[in-house]
């Protein structure tokens, strides 16, 4: 029994060494399987936290590249070729030679017999010779300037954030409506309106010299056309955004117009602005035949200028307030309304004195450190010319040095071959 008991106890003890290996071996695979999972989960933190600082780093690297775009300077000058400059300069030089020898053939030969009138003569023309060398020494090494208008926004008026780009009053001066047409005075402050600027910052007073009522109707007429013009020019990025001067343009006005409505919104635009055209000359119409007793507005008060040089200062606000909104429930450019005050037996200086009144009027509603003046008769052909100015005011190195800055005039339907030089050539290019 001894035997058979010490041969049981062996067999146990081989099941229990059995049992425990087996056991250990699906501790072990469990315990691997679970590392393996623990691993698992490791990389894949170690990668998601990889993936985000990855993530960070562009990003980090893309803004780090916007601000370094962001400290470049706003403009630049650009030399012009030599190939275009120097013939130029040759005729220049040709001229300056030929009159040379003019003057001197001029000076040594006199009139013996009238030396008053020779001395005269000789006197214009060198008079003459000094102004065409003086206009030819800016020609002589011209400057062209370059802006750059996304760096302007990256420092001034990012996406997302209020914009930090400056105020700036548009000062529009009339007289005579009836001489200065209020269909053109209105083109000029619908373009005014629709510019590419922020429109808290973009302000629009018109100064009526004559105190005309209708001016006054016109502007108000006009307000209530852009409320519709505006938004349809800044969703089309319309140019230019005069409609007159937009709808009279022969060219193709589909071309870069991907969007499937822009046919039917300007065809409706269009339709919308002849009818505009309508109430303005309906306007003029009736402005021509003054009731002896005076104009009278719709509240049936007198108008105040009834007596163009005897009356109190008129101010009204358009647009610009909370509830004068465009067609999209957008906030519009403000729109002033200014006539002077006059009274007999003061002199009031012309355009002078009126410019002065809106000065004085602006620095209380908007005070803009900026001002931009135009005549009734000009509008804005470059949506962004307001930014491209701002380029050279606000750039940091030459900003505060800088006080003045001036666009070149560029006129419509006048002489094609320009006889009368009404295109500004000479002073604002090189030939």
């Amino acid at each position: 029994m001894s035997s058979f008991g010490g041969s049981g106890q062996c067999r146990t003890e081989h099941l229990f060494f059995f049992f425990f290996f087996f056991a250990g071996k699906e501790l072990e695979a469990e315990r691997e399987m679970e590392g393996s999972m623990e691993w698992k989960e490791r990389i894949d933190k170690w990668k998601t936290k990889q993936e985000k600082r990855g993530k960070l780093n562009r990003d980090n690297i893309d803004r780090m590249r916007r601000l370094a775009e962001a400290r470049q300077p706003l403009w630049r000058k650009l030399p012009v070729p030599s190939s275009q400059i120097n013939p130029y300069r040759i005729v220049i030089v040709l001229r300056l030679v030929v009159l040379c020898f003019f003057l001197r053939f001029r000076i040594m030969t006199p009139a013996n017999d009238a030396i008053p009138l020779w001395l005269v003569s000789v006197i214009c023309e060198l008079w003459f010779a000094l102004s065409w060398i003086l206009d030819q020494l800016p020609k002589w090494s011209p400057v062209t300037r370059e802006t750059y208008l996304d760096r302007l926004a990256l420092r001034y008026d990012r996406e997302g954030e209020p914009s930090r780009l400056s105020p700036i009053d548009f000062f529009v001066s009339t007289v005579d409506p009836l001489k200065e047409p209020p269909i053109i005075t209105a083109n000029t402050v619908l373009s005014i309106l629709a510019v590419d600027y922020p429109v808290d910052r973009n302000s629009c007073y018109v100064s009526d010299d004559g105190a005309s009522m209708l001016c006054f109707d016109t502007l108000s007429e006009t307000a209530e056309f852009a409320r519709r013009w505006v938004p349809f020019c800044k969703k089309f990025a319309i140019e230019p955004r005069a409609p007159e001067f937009y709808f009279s343009q022969k060219i193709d006005y589909l071309k870069d117009k991907v969007q499937p409505t822009f046919v039917k919104e300007r065809r409706a635009m269009k339709r919308e602005y002849e009818e505009f055209k309508v109430r303005i000359n309906g306007l003029v119409a009736k402005a021509e035949k003054k009731p002896e007793e005076g104009w009278v507005m719709q509240d049936g008060t007198p108008w105040p200028g009834n007596n163009t040089r005897d009356h109190p200062g008129m101010i009204q606000v358009y647009l610009g307030s909370q509830g004068a909104l465009d067609v999209e429930g957008h906030e519009l450019p403000r729109l002033v309304y200014v006539s002077r005050e006059k009274r007999p037996g003061h002199n009031h200086h012309k355009k002078a004195g009126a410019m002065n009144a809106l000065v004085r009027v602006s620095a209380v509603l908007t005070n803009a450190p900026f001002i931009l003046n135009l005549d009734c008769d000009h509008y804005v052909n470059n949506s962004k010319a307001v930014r491209e100015a701002m380029c050279f005011l606000m750039d940091p190195q030459l900003g505060k040095k800088l006080c003045y800055v001036q666009f070149p005039q560029r006129f419509d339907g006048i002489d094609l071959h320009d006889r009368y030089a009404n295109r500004n050539v000479v002073f604002f290019d090189v030939s």
